[in-house]
């Protein structure tokens, strides 16, 4: 439970994974994703779903973007 808590729908990098947090009536529900893109789309639908005003995409997190290395 998270009391007093409006509804929200969250998304963070943790420990090298993207976590969707959902406060929905006072009730907590957490997913994980290893892809973004999946994470902010399941966030997307679950604001949808409760009314909630879109979000603009978390930033990615500079290791996540420099995968290839550099570029020649």
């Amino acid at each position: 439970m998270v009391t007093g808590e409006p509804d929200s729908v969250r998304v963070k990098f943790i420990n090298g994974q993207w976590l969707v947090r959902i406060v929905e009536g006072g009730r907590l529900t957490q997913q994980l994703f290893d892809i973004h893109a999946e994470a902010e789309a399941f966030a997307e639908e679950e604001r949808h779903r409760l009314g909630l005003p879109g979000e603009p995409p978390t930033a990615e997190p500079v290791e996540t973007r420099r995968r290839g290395g550099r570029g020649r």
